[in-house]
């Protein structure tokens, strides 16, 4: 047995005992069922704000930029990383929607964001406040993962930054906000993603939410896309919000419209081949998606009505690594015993489950496969593992019985990839730990960074829930 088989048999044997004493000390404890706020008025009040979040100096402290590998010191900085506000709101309250130019938030740093806005929310009777990050793999390590470890890559200062500008930004969107009308509408980007694994499935649809105030100022549009903005590579040691920041400097030429963005589905789903160099390819990524969003000519006003649910849930963790960095305290988490999986330990989460008139909205934990929210799953004969479409869940869309559901991922939990059950492969020796390769010589390096191959079925479990109740409160 070799040294990475002997580290992957201790980590797990770890990981079991922690269990045991998790069992006696943290059992978990049901969560209620939370319920549809529905909020209605005569017109849409809307409002943005912007905050750069950057630390005082690199040269404060270790920082690591996230994404490629552990330890990467960041060297220098090509744009800042900001975090974008929006409120959405009628007369009777709303939501605030932040995008954020990070890698991710766990939901332990989501909700200690949502602790401090805990007087704002009960003041605007706000009905949620949703933190969608980029995922950017240029930013700083704002997970703890990429330290060089035993060491996590979080910098306590930076952080503390980070959740008073988000703070701050969605107080200052409220602030802002005009009375206007709301409008979604789509345009299509063929070759503006790029598949690593298969089945290949491509979502190629931005989606552009597009407020226009009555007062004449500027407009606020949010869009969405589901590409890893991950072009800048593994060599890169300069500070950027990848691809989004070409995508908004591209706009800001174009148009006064303050822009927020956020990604999709995007487990294995990189942006387009447009060029060999990575900054090169960055730019036509962003310029892409930027000309897209200009061409959009199909929107459609929404009605101004709002119902928002969000539902805490536990996550199963089968996946020993992860679990024995948490013990670490690489990451900030919770564990909770459960009666599910190898491992019976648990981590809490969240799902958003938003509707403005008839569009929904599902804001998702993690890095979602394609087919898992869309379908085309492989059948058992092209598959990885030799099962067939039923070994997975039912696919979002369908369980929404809606083909144009909105899906923000990475949003107030950054819980690792959601792979489907049937093409789910882990290395015999070495799992959780080494790269698998399939039947097809395809690698499956996302499962190492997965809570495990359960994670599809409690994300469609959850959302069956939240649909039946979005639909009851529709229908009252």
């Amino acid at each position: 047995m070799d040294i990475a088989s002997l580290a992957a048999s201790a980590v797990k044997k770890i990981s079991l005992a922690e269990s045991k004493k998790v069992q006696k000390k943290r059992p978990a404890a049901p969560i209620p069922d939370a319920q549809p706020v529905v909020l209605r008025g005569g017109r849409w009040q809307c409002g943005f704000a912007v905050r750069e979040v950057m630390p005082d100096s690199l040269d404060s402290a270790f920082y690591v930029i996230a994404g490629h590998g552990p330890g990467r010191k960041a060297e220098g900085v090509h744009d800042p990383l900001t975090v974008r506000a929006m409120w959405i709101g009628t007369g009777e309250g709303g939501v605030a929607h932040v995008c954020a130019d990070f890698i991710g938030l766990t939901n332990t740093e989501v909700n200690e964001i949502r602790k401090r806005l805990d007087v704002f929310i009960k003041v605007t009777n706000c009905a949620a406040v949703n933190v969608s990050c980029t995922h950017s793999h240029g930013s700083f390590d704002t997970v703890g993962y990429w330290g060089r470890l035993p060491l996590t890559g979080k910098v306590p200062e930076y952080m503390e930054k980070i959740t008073q500008s988000i703070h701050d930004a969605v107080i200052e969107a409220y602030q802002n906000r005009r009375d206007g009308v709301l409008r979604v509408g789509t345009a299509p980007v063929p070759g503006a993603q790029h598949q690593r694994r298969k089945p290949a499935v491509f979502h190629e649809t931005l989606t552009r939410l597009r407020f226009t105030p009555d007062d004449g100022s500027e407009e606020i549009w949010l869009l969405n896309f589901a590409a890893h903005p991950n072009t800048l590579g593994g060599g890169n040691r300069l500070i950027s919000a990848d691809y989004p920041y070409f995508l908004r400097e591209t706009l800001a030429r174009r148009t006064d419209a303050n822009v927020l963005f956020g990604i999709g589905a995007i487990g294995a789903v990189d942006p387009g081949e447009y060029d060999e160099n990575n900054w090169e390819r960055t730019r036509m990524q962003g310029e892409a998606l930027a000309e897209a969003a200009l061409s959009v000519d199909n929107d459609r006003v929404l009605a101004p009505v709002i119902r928002s649910i969000t539902q805490p849930f536990y996550f199963p963790v089968d996946n020993p690594v992860l679990n024995f960095l948490a013990a670490l305290r690489v990451m900030s988490s919770a564990k909770f015993a459960c009666d599910r999986g190898e491992l019976r330990m648990a981590l809490k989460s969240e799902m958003s489950y938003l509707a403005l008139g008839d569009l929904h909205i599902l804001m998702l934990p993690g890095e979602e496969f394609p087919p898992l929210a869309y379908g085309g799953y492989r059948d058992a004969n092209h598959s990885a593992t030799g099962k067939g479409p039923e070994a997975n869940p039912k696919p979002l869309v369908e369980i929404a019985g809606d083909e144009d559901l909105l899906i923000f991922g990475v949003t107030n939990d950054m819980a690792g990839y959601v792979v489907p059950p049937n093409e789910f492969i882990l290395n015999p020796t070495k799992p959780y730990l080494d790269t698998a390769t399939d039947k097809y010589d395809e690698r499956h390096y996302h499962e190492t960074n997965s809570l495990g191959e359960s994670a599809a079925f409690t994300i469609a479990g959850e959302f069956e829930k939240l649909v039946e109740k979005m639909k009851t409160s529709e229908n009252a």
